[in-house]
């Protein structure tokens, strides 16, 4: 085969891979989407930023390899790794990692609430020991700033009256 050719096909190739990674990289965010529940502006704003990540990519790739033409089988290669990858794996990718992910973040909030859970029941006991104190403490503070307000409106009373 000639030279050409090779490059040719090199390209194809690398475009084939680059449609694949690029349906990934936005399976990774359906994923996110799963498990974390996003509003439609977030939603709106990741796929902004996908979009002009992407385009920034393929239009490196497209300058590195075909100084910056676009070739109608590049993209027809991309289109197929796209259409390949998500009729083999893309769904199940995301079903399954969703599904591990948040699996994964349900052990850690209980793995979390089993570390947390003595100091709730200590600050619970302090709060049922502290209850009457910090009454007696906040009903003190009031009659204290309430004899510093009649000390001074008696102050005031008396320095109008010179």
């Amino acid at each position: 085969m000639s030279l050409n050719i090779l490059f040719e096909v090199s390209f194809l190739f690398h475009s084939f891979l680059m449609g694949i990674s690029i349906t990934v990289i936005y399976d990774v965010l359906r994923i996110l989407r799963r498990v974390i529940p996003h509003s439609l502006w977030v939603v709106s704003l990741e796929d902004l930023l996908y979009w002009i990540g992407c385009s920034v990519w393929i239009f490196r790739m497209l300058c590195r390899e075909n100084n910056g033409i676009l070739r109608w089988f590049a993209v027809a290669g991309a289109m197929a790794g796209m259409f390949l990858y998500k009729k083999t794996l893309g769904n199940i990718f995301v079903q399954y990692f969703s599904l591990l992910i948040s699996y994964l973040l349900h052990l850690v909030e209980k793995l979390f609430f089993l570390i947390l859970r003595p100091l709730a029941l200590v600050l619970k006991s302090a709060h049922k020991r502290l209850k009457k104190p910090w009454k007696w403490l906040k009903m003190g503070i009031r009659r204290l700033k309430k004899k510093l307000t009649e000390g001074r409106k008696t102050l005031k009373m008396i320095l109008c009256k010179h």
